[in-house]
């Protein structure tokens, strides 16, 4: 909505974004406990993808899940060291 009123057409003295509206945005991103957050995704998809391997059941379906689960994991860690990297 404010992205939508931002471009309206000239409404003199009504505009959404106040004196310290750039201030604002431009604070630091809460990145760390995003970071954080696909740290704690990527552990229990790995742990998903270690427990579907391990089960003795020997079924295709259990190895698929598991390489699944693997890939995903793998992503969020990516996330992860791109989110404590930016900062």
């Amino acid at each position: 909505m404010l992205y939508q009123l931002s471009y309206s057409p000239g409404l003199p003295g009504q505009c959404t974004r106040g004196a310290g509206y750039s201030q604002i945005m431009a604070g630091r991103q809460p990145r760390s406990s995003l970071g954080a957050l696909f740290l704690l995704l990527a552990a229990i998809f790995a742990g998903g993808a270690f427990a579907s391997a391990a089960s003795n059941s020997g079924s295709v379906a259990h190895w698929v899940v598991a390489v699944a689960a693997g890939a995903i994991a793998l992503w969020f860690v990516g996330l992860c060291v791109r989110a404590f990297r930016a900062g």
